[in-house]
């Protein structure tokens, strides 16, 4: 029997066999590159946000040979300037961080909304988001109302415990805000477990609109 979750590869298969095919990609939290979506969906206008600037050769490299943008920027609930805190493994950097700004590891980074840098008006077509914001998020999404409401499918990491404190968004409270906008969750992606205890710690979310096509049947067989 196959195991209840995918990875994004088996994911994207899926999608394309019902006849999926997002005419934009919007990838926030880039790092060097979400390659398996830009190489699932090659003819997609690919638009990829990413603060750290140690990723930005790498992010254009691996957008290189895709329609794309690149935005040196971060994304939240409101425009402005926040600090970064800069992990040794570059990954697991994130503004989710109570730090005071003169820990040595902070670096200030320009913020934006998806909103005001992708807007509604912009997209047309099917529209597909992934945030990998290591906590942050929910934060994105709150700046992206609009654009949410373009997209066919999101996809967003999720962690079952509070890592960053109590103003850490956890699943549920992500679960909460997608079906209060209309979403269903469609399927979980992936999922690391946690080094403390090995108790799961983080996944990824799909999400499909409540009333689009992929949940027209609920039929069982």
């Amino acid at each position: 029997m196959k195991t209840p979750t995918r990875n994004f590869s088996e994911f994207f298969k899926h999608l394309k066999s019902l006849g999926f095919a997002p005419d934009y990609c919007i990838d926030v939290g880039a790092a060097s590159g979400t390659r398996i979506i830009y190489e699932s969906f090659p003819e997609a206008y690919h638009i990829a946000f990413e603060p750290l600037s140690e990723f930005h050769a790498e992010l254009e490299k691996s957008l290189k040979p895709y329609k794309h943008e690149i935005h040196h920027c971060a994304l939240m609930n409101k425009p402005g300037e926040e600090t970064l805190l800069r992990h040794p493994d570059r990954y697991g950097s994130s503004m989710m961080h109570r730090r005071r700004k003169t820990y040595k590891n902070l670096i200030p980074v320009p913020v934006e909304t998806l909103d005001a840098m992708v807007g509604k008006s912009r997209l047309s077509g099917d529209v597909l988001i992934k945030t990998d914001c290591q906590g942050a998020d929910l934060f994105v999404l709150k700046g992206g109302r609009q654009t949410l409401s373009k997209a066919s499918v999101v996809i967003i990491e999720a962690s079952l415990f509070r890592f960053w404190g109590d103003h850490h968004p956890d699943f549920f409270e992500i679960i909460r805000f997608m079906h209060n906008h209309g979403f269903a969750l469609y399927d979980l992606l992936d999922g690391i477990y946690r080094p403390y205890d090995n108790a799961l710690g983080q996944l990824d979310l799909a999400f499909v609109k409540e009333d689009g096509p992929f949940r027209k049947n609920h039929q069982w067989q």
